[in-house]
């Protein structure tokens, strides 16, 4: 939560600063009818079953959208000569999906999907960014940050980066999250007990560079899995 008030504090417009780290201390739905699940933006997952499908997801997500998102916007306007408005990026980037806690449910197992839901994480966010009078440009971010699945496309170079790094983030972290599964099943432990340990980006570099094999030696003296002798 400290990195993404940090990274708001980065947005120079006083009054939408303001908001944007209000909406991340009290991501609230205001809507009566909308049921609080009991998870917070910290411990929420970004996903059930994709990428950062795990406890601290979420803000894990949310950090790397973002810094990934001025980057980008640091590249073009160096070799492109543009203006990127880096207030409604950041914004954008930290809200996007701030709504998501409101999808899951905790289980005994972890998180699953709340049953009978009908509003989506994305058009809940957008509602509330309405009802707290956010610039357009910035909700116009967020409800095309699913790109050509969005029910807004993308109209501006500002929703364009912040769709292209959630989804370069999203896809990489998947990749990642997939050899944390299926190592988890080489060694007979809860893939959870793995991203209590370690970022599944480090793992799949481990496996990148060494192998399979080296992976599975390496998560052993990460999880202490030591072998019974047999005598």
């Amino acid at each position: 939560m400290e990195r993404l008030i940090k990274l708001a504090e980065k947005i120079e417009d006083k009054d939408l600063r303001e908001k944007v780290i209000d909406f991340i201390k009290n991501p609230k739905a205001t809507h009566p009818e909308i049921k609080d699940t009991g998870i917070s933006l910290e411990e929420s997952p970004a996903s059930i079953n994709w990428h950062h499908r795990y406890k601290g997801g979420l803000i894990e997500h949310t950090e790397s959208v973002t810094k990934l998102a001025l980057k980008m916007a640091e590249v073009f306007e160096d070799v492109y000569n543009v203006k990127i408005n880096k207030d409604y990026l950041i914004a954008g980037a930290l809200l996007h999906d701030i709504m998501k806690p409101y999808n899951y449910i905790k289980t005994e197992d972890g998180f699953d999907h709340i049953d009978l839901f009908n509003l989506d994480h994305l058009t809940l966010a957008v509602a509330e960014l309405y009802k707290r009078n956010f610039p357009l440009e910035v909700i116009k971010i967020v409800a095309s940050h699913h790109g050509e699945h969005s029910p807004t496309k993308p109209n501006s170079l500002e929703a364009l980066i912040v769709h292209y790094a959630d989804e370069a983030d999203s896809k990489i972290n998947d990749v990642a999250v997939r050899v944390c599964s299926a190592r988890s099943r080489d060694l007979g432990v809860d893939e959870q007990d793995i991203y209590e340990k370690i970022t599944p980006l480090k793992v799949y570099e481990v496996r990148s560079r060494e192998g399979r094999e080296k992976t599975i030696e390496f998560l052993k003296k990460l999880l202490d899995l030591i072998e019974e002798k047999i005598d």
